[in-house]
């Protein structure tokens, strides 16, 4: 189930994305076209536009949902989320880098990035770092009567390529939870058939309530990672 939404969410808001861009031009045409090489910055600012766009209409979709979701169960208790890792910032970055300098990456010859797109990378570089750090501050992990639901603004683009996203967006019964690990200062909570896992910030009395639950749902400690 959480694979499926996963990929509705996706695919609704790539489909959504299109249509985006589609338009977009009809405004930054007549905006950008008396500056200095328009038509080599109008495709690299539509495709920068329509990735940030993917980006929220991805998150606000998931986070709706969760929404709706939470309305309708018992909270035992909630706690913020952890940080995004670096692999999971990269992607962004990476389209970022193919908008602007693909060209130049393709022909092997560099001496063809203008400044001008080099500014413009830049700008959406710090633009994307900002917006992910807001991401961050807006997850949660909250502990319901029927399982784990990870919430928030989640900007992050999920890509099945290596590992999972740590602490995904989404609802996981507890049935899907397939062990855990205490750590000094938290728990890792695995998701069955290798499927990532939700990583706790967490201690004392706050931690002890969490594996309060983990043990009347029956979910073992793991022995290995």
């Amino acid at each position: 189930m959480v694979k499926m939404k996963k990929s509705i969410a996706f695919f609704i808001s790539f489909i959504a994305t299109i249509a985006f861009i589609s338009i977009l031009p009809l405004v930054l045409n007549p905006i950008l076209k008396n500056l200095p090489k328009a038509k080599d910055i109008i495709l690299p600012i539509i495709l920068s536009i329509g990735l940030i766009f993917f980006m929220f209409f991805q998150g606000f979709l998931k986070l709706k949902w969760n929404k709706k979701l939470l309305s309708q169960s018992k909270v035992f208790l909630e706690i913020n989320g952890d940080n995004f890792t670096k692999t999971e910032k990269s992607w962004i970055y990476l389209f970022l880098v193919l908008i602007y300098f693909a060209p130049a990456i393709a022909n092997s010859s560099f001496k063809s990035i203008s400044m001008t797109n080099i500014i413009l990378f830049v700008v959406f570089l710090i633009i994307s770092i900002f917006l992910l750090k807001y991401s961050e501050k807006t997850m949660r992990i909250i502990f319901t009567q029927e399982g784990i639901v990870v919430t928030g603004l989640d900007l992050r683009i999920d890509i099945s390529l290596g590992h999972p996203l740590h602490n995904a967006t989404g609802f996981y019964p507890y049935d899907m939870i397939d062990g855990y690990l205490p750590l000094q200062d938290g728990l890792e909570l695995f998701i069955e058939y290798e499927q990532g896992k939700i990583t706790l910030n967490t201690s004392g009395e706050e931690k002890n309530q969490i594996l309060y639950i983990l043990k009347q749902h029956e979910i073992e400690m793991r022995k290995y990672v």
